[in-house]
């Protein structure tokens, strides 16, 4: 699951548009970043689902956003159908103009064969942010929901408290076929662990991994995904990995699901160069359901 992902004005054209910046503290580019990460890593399948379209210009203050919809991103899937509307990724002009896009990405190995987004009410005036769920077909001939989300940033946490009241309706609203074994959330949320949000998202029978897990048992083992070690808002490099605003869930209707092991990614040069938050790794056995 990808948080803060972009796709600019590529086109395959061969007057292509020049690099953009989407939002403000991006770098000029122009690329489709979940197709690039997902041909790299491997994956066969993945779905951007754009939050806003967007485009940046002298300043933040000058960042334009708007919401975007993009019907491909929706519906139900065969395989074929699959390789007929995404084989060539996101990579046609249908989808691009001179505005980037902003949101959210799911990538599999697997053959995902339903998705469902949902846009959260914008807060005040603040970006726009969303969540989406993918029904993955397990080699077990077995279903399992995905869901990704990026809750907002507000200080105290309202903005992520209203989000997640709106991302556990959405979770229980995921159609539950009889092959479907689980529901795992995974986000950026924005949210220490004593935040509202946090409780609101628990309280709805979704377990944190992590907390459960052997490595969250410590009293040093905070799980802390932020910040990585590139220096945020001039913060000394040795202020790291300090609070933990990422994680995964697992929903306690998850029938034959055990997560193995949880971890927070080494905090590496790679890492760092990718993101200021640090990424959260979870190995699940998936058994079959009865």
């Amino acid at each position: 699951c990808l948080q803060e992902v972009e796709v600019n004005g590529t086109s395959t054209c061969v007057n292509s548009p020049p690099p953009t910046r989407t939002r403000i503290w991006s770098s000029p580019h122009n690329d489709d970043q979940p197709a690039a990460i997902a041909s790299l890593a491997g994956f066969k399948y993945h779905v951007f689902a754009p939050a806003i379209r967007s485009r940046a210009l002298s300043s933040r203050w000058k960042e334009t956003h708007d919401f975007v919809s993009d019907p491909d991103v929706s519906g139900e899937f065969s395989d074929e159908q699959w390789k007929k509307k995404h084989a060539a990724g996101y990579n046609n002009e249908q989808h691009f103009n001179d505005m980037g896009k902003f949101g959210i990405a799911i990538l599999s190995k697997h053959p995902i064969i339903q998705i469902r987004t949902h846009q959260y009410q914008r807060y005040k005036r603040k970006t726009i942010r969303n969540a989406m769920a993918c029904l993955i077909s397990l080699p077990n001939n077995t279903l399992l929901w995905i869901v990704n989300t990026h809750l907002g940033c507000h200080f105290i946490g309202k903005e992520q408290h209203q989000q997640a009241k709106e991302l556990v309706v959405f979770i229980d609203s995921l159609e539950r076929r009889s092959k479907t074994c689980g529901v795992i959330l995974c986000g950026d949320l924005n949210s220490p662990p004593m935040l509202p949000s946090i409780r609101t998202i628990q309280q709805s029978g979704l377990n944190d991994v992590w907390q459960q897990s052997s490595a969250g048992k410590g009293l040093l083992t905070i799980g802390g995904t932020f910040p990585s070690h590139a220096r945020v808002l001039g913060m000394p490099s040795c202020f790291r990995k300090l609070i933990r605003l990422d994680y995964i869930f697992l929903h306690e209707s998850g029938r034959e699901i055990v997560c193995k092991c949880v971890y927070v990614q080494d905090d590496s040069c790679d890492c760092s160069l990718a993101s200021d938050h640090l990424p959260v790794c979870a190995v699940f056995f998936v058994g079959p359901v009865c």
